[in-house]
């Protein structure tokens, strides 16, 4: 049986760019071997209290999951209150945005499909 132990396990983070106003983004490179990536990468980023993250619309599909803070969520034309333990979840070519409306920064898991692996 072939060893699994090189894809398996923590996932280290690098930095990957930085919002305009918000805060650092870092993304993670998934041990997965290249004849069997996964179809999603992951990254994790925070705003800085009463700053927002970059308005973002892309091609993928991405979920986010707040760790610690709260703010407000902007997708398409609607608003609501997210915090710790809140996910949510993006269709491809919605706009989205957070804006930090609390003391403490905003952290946050995104996971996002591949842009090669969705169809049309």
């Amino acid at each position: 049986m072939p060893s699994t132990s090189r894809a398996s396990g923590p996932v280290p983070f690098a930095h990957w760019y930085t919002f305009a106003e918000g805060g650092p983004v870092h993304r993670a490179r998934l041990p997965f071997p290249s004849e069997a990536p996964a179809p999603f990468e992951v990254a994790r980023w925070s705003v800085a209290p009463g700053t927002s993250n970059d308005f973002d619309v892309h091609r993928s599909r991405e979920v986010w999951v707040i760790v610690t803070g709260t703010g407000t969520l902007t997708w398409a034309d609607q608003t609501t209150a997210v915090g710790a333990g809140d996910v949510v979840a993006f269709e491809s070519q919605v706009p989205h945005q957070v804006r930090n409306d609390g003391p403490e920064p905003l952290l946050a898991i995104s996971v996002y499909w591949l842009e090669d692996d969705l169809s049309g």
